[in-house]
């Protein structure tokens, strides 16, 4: 049961470069609405955690695997839309970035500060959401969740390349945290 006293929004690459690549930009942004409604009336701390999109690979072997699965994974981008630079000055302008934690890698909370980040707020609740469902969510609810933090990947205000691989994620991330919606929230926390 999630506990707005206990709890700690957190958004993935929340930026313009990832927001651009992914394919459900009208719903990512519904679902915004709702949660910066829940976050201001329920007074949830939100943290947000960057990386670099392409980021440096030193083993040479790792970087080419890496990049032809990047390559694989393009291939599934969704066609480019008139209304995608309306969607991208309302997600410039939804919510304010602040409390940014960087991260390295995928893993959110490889090498960065976002477990003492947490933890500073005495909070054990995480609602995870931001971009990519299929990389840097599901590693890192994952790593949530080991790390014995109550997660919840809010389904809607998360997103990747195609929608075949947004819902194969969430029904992976599903078998080991809890997948909801801000419907499924409003239930609970009218706006």
């Amino acid at each position: 049961m999630i506990q707005p006293e206990d709890s700690v929004i957190i958004l993935a690459n929340y930026n313009a470069d990832f927001f651009d690549n992914i394919f459900s930009k009208m719903e990512f942004l519904m679902g915004m609405d709702y949660i910066n409604s829940f976050a201001s009336k329920h007074k949830i701390p939100v943290i947000f955690t960057e990386r670099k999109l392409y980021y440096q690979i030193k083993n040479p072997e790792v970087r080419e695997l890496r990049n032809r699965k990047e390559r694989n994974r393009i291939k599934n981008i969704t066609p480019r839309s008139d209304y995608d630079q309306g969607f991208l000055k309302e997600f410039e302008n939804k919510i304010k970035v602040k409390n940014v934690v960087s991260a390295e890698k995928e893993d959110i909370f490889y090498h960065s500060d976002l477990a003492q980040e947490i933890n500073k707020l005495n909070r054990n609740t995480i609602l995870l959401g931001g971009f990519f469902t299929d990389k840097d969510i599901f590693i890192s609810s994952a790593t949530a969740n080991i790390m014995e933090f109550n997660t919840f990947v809010v389904s809607d205000i998360t997103s990747t390349y195609s929608e075949r691989l947004y819902f194969q994620s969430l029904e992976m991330i599903s078998q080991f945290v809890d997948v909801l919606d801000t419907r499924d929230l409003e239930k609970y926390f009218p706006p």
